[in-house]
């Protein structure tokens, strides 16, 4: 009696352990990613993401899938991040002359690494390393705020999180339609010349990021003052002659040596910008509104072209309450009318 009921406690067990190990194998699952790669990946409860844009916009569709920032956030940007994430390992990125920290992403363990689809070509070393350390590698196709919405529904498949990630997609269309709309209302021969200002000069010549820039621009009812060309390169300078020659109605730059002396140096004084004060710094927090690092934030950054560019146009009023949306839909903070007239200026 006493083995007959040892035996049939064995079988017990055995069937539980084997009922047990059943999800956990249907947790496997093949993706193609944006790529068109076929990734065999798991369920999805730690991620490192490569680069800034898909890293912050992880964070908008669930923070605490992030083992980590690729970069240090600014003292003054950590307000608007929730506290238990403000303060998250720097594990780096494959970005500009940046590359993570292997031996620190190894003890982490990510169930998988978001990367920029672009990557795979430009960075080749990348993938071996991931996959020498047994992380499954998922490219994503983020570049023109255009691509936000499907990324995001991408991410909310591979992530698990779709009803939250189509929310953010479909803010992201209503806001280029909006957009679109804005923009073609005005006619061609009144849309003002924008010229971006990259370095402490203003000069540097960045063809690498205009094609989100143009895009941006266009959604603001603008037209870019520079245009670049076959043969440019990444850090080519225009002279000042050539900026001139442009004059464009109004100048946006993030550069801080930029715009503490634009008014000041003489050498700019004849630029129409300049004369009539039109030229304004990009918001940054907690992200960049337009250009570098890209992320989400140019949902709202368009908007925020358009109100300088267009002020009886484009409302204050409607930029204050969009961007109060834009905060607590993506980044769970509720700002104040105040606040955010703050960050718009």
């Amino acid at each position: 009696m006493i083995r007959k009921l040892i035996h049939a406690l064995v079988s017990a067990a055995a069937i539980f352990t084997m009922a047990a190990a059943v999800p956990v194998a249907a947790q496997s699952r093949t993706i193609v990613d944006m790529a068109g790669r076929k990734i065999s990946i798991g369920h999805v409860h730690r991620v490192w993401a490569a680069y800034p844009p898909v890293n912050y916009l992880v964070y908008a569709i669930d923070p605490s899938l992030l083992i980590g920032w690729v970069g240090p956030l600014p003292e003054q940007n950590k307000k608007f991040i929730a506290k238990p994430y403000r303060d998250l390992p720097v594990v780096g990125g494959w970005f500009g002359e940046h590359t993570p920290n292997m031996e620190v992403l190894a003890k982490m363990h990510p169930d998988l690494a978001l990367v920029w689809d672009q990557s795979l070509v430009t960075t080749p070393p990348m993938l071996g390393k991931l996959q020498s350390l047994q992380i499954p590698v998922v490219a994503v196709k983020l570049f023109r705020l255009s691509d936000y919405p499907e990324a995001l529904r991408f991410l909310g498949r591979v992530l698990d999180r779709q009803k939250r990630a189509g929310e953010l997609a479909s803010y992201i269309e209503k806001s280029m339609a909006e957009m679109k709309a804005f923009s073609s209302s005005i006619p061609e021969k009144d849309k003002l010349s924008v010229y971006y200002a990259i370095g402490p000069e203003g000069l540097k010549n960045d063809c690498e990021h205009m094609p989100f820039l143009d895009e941006a621009t266009e959604l603001a009812g603008g037209r870019n003052a520079h245009h670049c060309r076959p043969r440019d390169r990444v850090g080519q300078n225009i002279d000042m002659e050539q900026l001139l020659l442009y004059n464009p109605d109004v100048i946006i730059t993030q550069e801080d040596l930029f715009y503490a002396q634009v008014y000041t140096n003489p050498r700019y004084a004849e630029l129409k910008a300049v004369r009539n004060h039109r030229v304004y710094r990009i918001p940054n927090q907690p992200f960049n509104w337009l250009n570098y690092p890209p992320s989400f934030m140019r949902a709202v950054g368009i908007r925020w072209l358009a109100w300088k560019l267009y002020p009886q146009r484009y409302p204050t009023q409607k930029l204050e309450a969009e961007t109060q949306r834009l905060f607590n839909l993506f980044i769970g903070v509720n700002l104040s009318a105040a606040e955010a007239r703050a960050l718009l200026n």
